[in-house]
C-alpha cells in the first residue's frame, strides 16, 4: 500500500453540508455520558462528582429537560474532498 508523503496527495474543491437530527436522551443518560467525556475524567473525583450534581441540577430546573425523555438536538457536519 502507498501512502502519499505531505504535498503528494492534491484534492479538489470540498463539498459541505450539515445535517441535524436528534437523540432521545434523559436527564440521567445526559449525564452518564457527560461523565465519560475527557474533560470529566480527568478531574479530581470530588470536582468531577460536584460538576455532574451541578447538571443534574441545571437540567432538573429547565422545562425542557426536568419531565423524562427529551431530543437533545444534534448537528453533523460532514466535508468530502475528491482526490484529483
Amino acid at each position: 500500500m502507498h501512502l502519499p508523503r505531505t504535498g503528494e496527495a492534491r484534492f479538489g474543491s470540498a463539498e459541505q453540508a450539515l445535517f441535524p437530527h436528534g437523540q432521545s436522551r434523559t436527564a440521567d443518560s445526559l449525564v452518564a455520558t457527560l461523565a465519560t467525556r475527557a474533560g470529566m475524567l480527568v478531574l479530581p473525583e470530588q470536582e468531577r462528582e460536584a460538576a455532574l450534581d451541578r447538571i443534574r441540577a441545571y437540567l432538573a430546573g429547565r422545562p425542557e429537560t426536568a419531565l423524562g425523555e427529551f431530543t437533545l438536538p444534534m448537528l453533523t457536519g460532514v466535508l468530502r474532498a475528491r482526490r484529483l
